[in-house]
């Protein structure tokens, strides 16, 4: 039995060895000095750096700050990673590190606020410059106020005729048949044939010819003048009342004078009457063909007099400080070369509409040429000072600039501007608004200077504030309550 072959090893496997086993000694060598420099005494490291910043509180300078953007209530001081989400701790510059401090420092009395989720904020002059903060002192003025409406023409309701007769029959012709027809005061509109027209001029007739009759029959039995006088005056003083109700039933027909005079020069009554406009304009709706059967009830033309229009406008809820009964307008009808015109707000209807939510605003325009046609649509402009209600003494009310009122749909505030760089929210109450003006109705007083630019990022820096003012008392509190 053959003995087995010994392994030979592979060449340079020595050395190999040797250079794993140097290797070993040098790292050791290296942890063995590194400690050293460590734990040696004035040494460097961490207890160097705590000696240094004890040296550089003894020298009465602070010692550099950390923080974290997104958790600003954590600070080191030393730079690293916030622990809460890892982001880089960034250095708090002297001025910044001041305004985080503003609770205690500066503020005092002003460290409450009456806009809900807003403090005071205390900002560095640096930062206030950076930011691009610019402020105003709220001032009394007389604000223009200005709106822009869109209208349409109307007829003049108070200027619309309606046309019906008194009379039962047919129309035996017809004059004006057609819709938008202009028509002049005199001219005929239609000829009516009726039996009740007739019978009323024939009964006129007969009592016209009576009270004549009696009138010769007293003169024929008189003896003197006297006698005569008397005895026709006692005639006629009986036979008067019947002529005179035969002819106030004409009249209550609407039978014109013209008629009545015919039929007392002719003496022959007629079944036909000519009815003629009342009126210059436009007929706006005809209710009556040529042969048709009319009544007291029908209704036959409708005619609007143009000369003078109505211009129907919408108006918003929140345009109704901005617009009064009284003030002069002026109306730009649409399309090329559009009429124009300048008129005065007559009525606000006392409604609003729940379909369009608008109140409709009536105006008054003279319309000599017939320029403005109805229907037409067009552009309203007001212009007038604000009412003396939303005004102070003098009709001037006390305004900032627009921006720099923070609108949240619950409440409006400003930021008032304090010596130091702070600034204070301060809820208010807004008026009108004119372009880059608005009143202020109470909150502020004049001569108080407030944030014109920029307020949301002092709004940003207030609610922070305060959120982090709230994050420190939820501890304190559950302390206290753990104590007791």
């Amino acid at each position: 039995m053959s003995m087995p072959e010994k392994a030979v090893a592979p060449a340079g496997a020595a050395f190999m060895n040797v250079v794993r086993w140097a290797l070993f000694v040098g790292l050791l060598l290296l942890a063995g000095a590194s400690l050293g420099r460590v734990f040696a005494p004035g040494g460097g490291g961490a207890l160097a750096l705590g000696s240094s910043n004890r040296a550089a509180t003894d020298h009465g300078k602070p010692a550099p700050l950390y923080h974290c953007p997104m958790h600003p209530n954590y600070t080191s001081d030393r730079p690293g990673e916030c622990p809460i989400c890892g982001m880089t701790l960034v250095r708090i510059d002297g001025g910044e590190h001041d305004s985080h401090g503003i609770g205690s420092h500066g503020i005092g009395s002003r460290d409450i606020s009456n806009v809900t989720g807003l403090v005071p904020v205390q900002l560095s002059s640096e930062r206030i410059q950076r930011i691009g903060v610019r402020t105003a002192v709220a001032t009394r003025s007389a604000l223009t106020r200005s709106a822009s409406l869109t209208g349409f023409v109307t007829p003049d309701e108070s200027r619309i005729t309606r046309l019906q007769v008194r009379l039962s029959g047919w129309v035996r012709s017809l004059d004006v048949n057609a819709v938008g027809q202009a028509v002049r005061q005199g001219q005929s509109l239609l000829t009516l044939e009726s039996p009740d027209l007739f019978q009323a001029e024939q009964e006129y007739l007969i009592e016209l010819s009576a009270a004549e009759n009696q009138s010769t029959a007293a003169h024929l039995r008189g003896d003197s003048a006297m006698v005569g006088m008397s005895g026709a005056g006692s005639s006629m003083s009986h036979e008067a009342p019947g002529r005179a109700a035969a002819r106030q039933r004409l009249k209550l027909l609407g039978v014109p004078d013209d008629e009545v005079r015919r039929l007392e020069r002719e003496r022959v009554a007629s079944s036909r009457l000519t009815f003629r406009c009342p009126v210059n304009g436009v007929v706006l709706e005809r209710g009556v063909l040529n042969g048709q059967a009319i009544s007291p009830d029908t209704p036959l033309f409708a005619i609007a007099d143009l000369s003078r229009v109505w211009v129907q406008a919408d108006l918003f809820v929140q345009d109704l400080g901005a617009v009064h009964v009284g003030d002069r307008v002026h109306f730009t009808a649409d399309g090329p070369g559009g009429a124009q015109a300048n008129g005065t707000i007559e009525f606000l209807t006392p409604t609003v509409s729940t379909e369009t939510r608008t109140v409709q605003a009536r105006i008054a325009l003279a319309n000599p040429q017939g320029r403005l046609r109805p229907g037409m649509f067009g552009r309203v402009s007001v212009a007038g000072s604000m009412a003396s209600s939303m005004a102070g003494s003098g009709g001037a009310a006390l305004t900032v600039p627009s921006e720099a009122v923070v609108h949240t749909g619950e409440e409006d505030y400003v930021f008032l501007a304090h010596a130091g760089g702070i600034f204070e929210p301060r809820r208010v109450i807004a008026g009108a608004e004119d372009g880059d003006r608005i009143a202020i109705v109470s909150g502020i007083a004049a001569g108080d200077t407030v944030v014109a630019s920029a307020s949301f990022l002092i709004d940003s820096e207030s609610r922070l504030k305060a959120a982090i003012a709230g994050l420190g008392a939820q501890p304190a509190a559950h302390q206290r309550g753990s104590t007791r």
